[in-house]
C-alpha cells in the first residue's frame, strides 16, 4: 500500500494510555526474566519496564538483576547431547522446515537455552540435512510497503490449508510491525460472526481500532468491515467511516498473505504432511463424520497450543532489513514502542460502549457444546481414564484409542 501523501496524522495520544498493561501482576523478576527470554536487549527491557510496568532503573542495575538472576545471553556450559535431542524433538514435532535462526529463537523462547547461534546452525544440518538443502533453494521476492506507524492498517485473513481435515485457521497482521494480533482456530472460518469476533478481541485488547483494515472479498469478512466502518465513522481523516475498510484480491493484501507463505514453510506444511500421511496410511477417513470429530477432539488443543507458540516466537524474532522500504527490527518493540523506529502510533480510540454495542451484533454458538461426538468422546475420556493430550504424538494415540472404543468389532 503506497503512502497517502494528503492524509493527516492526529495528536499522538502517551501509548501507556492506549495500552493494557502487560503482566502488571506479576513481579519485577519474572517481568524481567521474560523479556530478557524473548532475546530483546538491555535499552528495550528498560524502555518496556519504564512505559508499561512504571519500573525505573538504570542499565547497570538491569545489569546488576540479570546477574543476580543467572542470566547471561550465551553459555557456554551447555550439554550438546541434550541441544541435540531438543532440536530433533522440535523438527519431529512441526519445526521441520524452521530455519537455524528460528530454532535459535525457539531455544531462547520456550526453552530459556541461550546458546551460540553456530552451534545450533550445525547440529540442525547434522539432524536435519535434508531440509536444509529444500531451505537453500527457497527465494522470496518482495513488493515495496510503506504505512505511517503501528495500528495504522491491519490485515486480516483465512487460511484453509489445513482446513480439508477440519482445521481452518484465521489470523491478523499489522502491516508497520508485522506484529501477529490473533491466530485462532475455529470449527469455520467461514462465519461472519468469527472473523467479527476475533476483530472485537483485538479491539477490546488494544483500546481501539486501527485507521485502515484490508481483507479480501470473502463474505466472511462483511461483518468485520461494517464493524469497522463504524468505529472509525467520526473520524476527520480520508480514512474514515466507509472507507475505514478496504476490500482487495487475496495477492493484493500482501502482508498477511506473506505471512501465510512463512507459516506454510515454517510450521503449516508439517501438520499437513502428518495428516496427509494418516489419510494416505488409512487411520483417517475424511469422509467419515466420526473420524473428522475425533480428530478435531484429540488435535484442537494441540493445534491451538502451536499456534500460540508460532505468534510468540514470530512477534519476538528480528525482522531483517530489506530493501522494499519496510521497517527492520522485532515486531513486539516496532509495535510498542515505535518511536524507536520513526514510527508513529496511529491507533484510533474506541469507547468500551462502542464496542459492546458491536458485540450485541454477533450470535456466537459453541458448537462444540451441543454436539454428541464430542460429549461421547469426554464420556469415553472420563471411563478409560485417559488425558488430553499435550503434543502431536499423544494426540494421534488419543486419536487411535477413541477410534478404536467406538467402532464395533467384527
Amino acid at each position: 500500500m503506497a503512502r497517502q501523501a494528503t492524509w493527516k496524522l492526529v495528536p499522538s495520544i502517551p501509548l501507556v494510555v492506549r495500552r493494557i498493561k502487560m503482566a502488571d501482576d506479576r513481579s519485577e523478576k519474572e517481568v524481567i526474566e521474560g523479556y530478557f527470554h524473548q532475546g530483546y536487549q538491555n535499552d528495550v527491557i528498560l524502555e518496556f519496564l519504564s512505559v508499561y510496568h512504571n519500573i525505573t532503573i538504570s542499565l547497570s542495575s538491569l545489569k546488576r538483576r540479570l546477574r543476580a538472576y543467572g542470566l547471561r545471553r550465551v553459555r557456554n556450559e551447555v550439554n550438546e547431547q541434550e541441544l541435540k535431542d531438543i532440536i530433533t524433538r522440535e523438527i519431529n514435532n512441526g519445526c521441520g522446515s524452521l530455519g537455524y535462526r528460528a530454532i535459535w529463537h525457539l531455544l531462547r523462547l520456550e526453552y530459556h537455552l541461550h546458546v551460540p547461534r553456530h552451534l545450533v546452525a550445525r547440529i540442525a544440518k547434522e539432524v536435519d540435512p535434508y531440509g536444509v538443502q529444500l531451505r537453500k533453494r527457497r527465494r522470496f521476492t518482495r513488493r515495496r510497503y510503506l504505512v505511517y506507524g503501528p495500528n495504522f492498517c491491519w490485515h486480516a485473513d483465512g487460511y484453509d490449508k489445513l482446513k480439508p481435515y477440519g482445521f481452518p485457521v484465521h489470523g491478523a497482521i499489522d502491516g508497520y510491525s508485522r506484529k501477529i494480533l490473533w491466530l485462532e482456530l475455529s470449527r469455520s472460518n467461514n462465519k461472519p460472526e468469527m472473523p467479527a469476533k476475533y476483530y472485537l478481541d483485538g479491539v477490546k485488547r488494544n483500546m481501539g481500532c486501527p485507521i485502515l483494515l484490508r481483507t479480501d472479498c470473502g463474505t466472511e469478512n462483511g461483518v468485520m468491515a461494517a464493524m469497522q466502518c463504524y468505529l472509525r465513522q467520526d473520524g476527520t481523516d480520508e480514512f474514515s467511516g466507509e472507507n475505514a475498510h478496504k476490500y482487495g484480491s487475496s495477492p493484493a493484501n500482501q502482508r498477511i498473505e506473506g505471512w501465510w507463505s512463512f507459516f506454510r514453510r515454517g510450521r503449516a506444511g508439517w501438520w499437513i504432511d502428518f495428516f496427509k500421511d494418516m489419510a494416505e496410511s488409512g487411520v483417517l477417513d475424511i469422509g467419515n463424520t466420526l473420524h473428522m470429530e475425533c480428530l478435531w477432539f484429540c488435535f484442537e488443543s494441540v493445534l491451538q497450543d502451536e499456534l500460540d507458540k508460532v505468534k510468540d516466537h514470530w512477534n519476538s524474532h528480528r525482522i531483517r532489513p530489506s530493501r522494499n522500504g519496510s521497517v527492520s527490527g522485532v515486531p513486539d518493540v516496532l509495535y510498542y514502542l515505535p518511536q524507536r523506529s520513526g514510527g508513529i502510533e496511529c491507533l484510533h480510540i474506541v469507547q468500551r460502549q462502542q464496542v459492546d454495542e458491536m458485540e450485541q451484533h454477533i450470535q456466537y454458538e459453541n458448537p462444540d457444546e451441543s454436539n454428541i461426538y464430542q460429549e461421547y468422546f469426554y464420556y469415553v475420556l472420563d471411563s478409560a481414564q485417559l488425558i488430553l493430550p499435550t503434543n502431536a504424538a499423544e494426540a494421534y494415540e488419543l486419536f487411535q484409542k477413541l477410534i478404536d472404543y467406538a467402532s464395533p468389532p467384527l
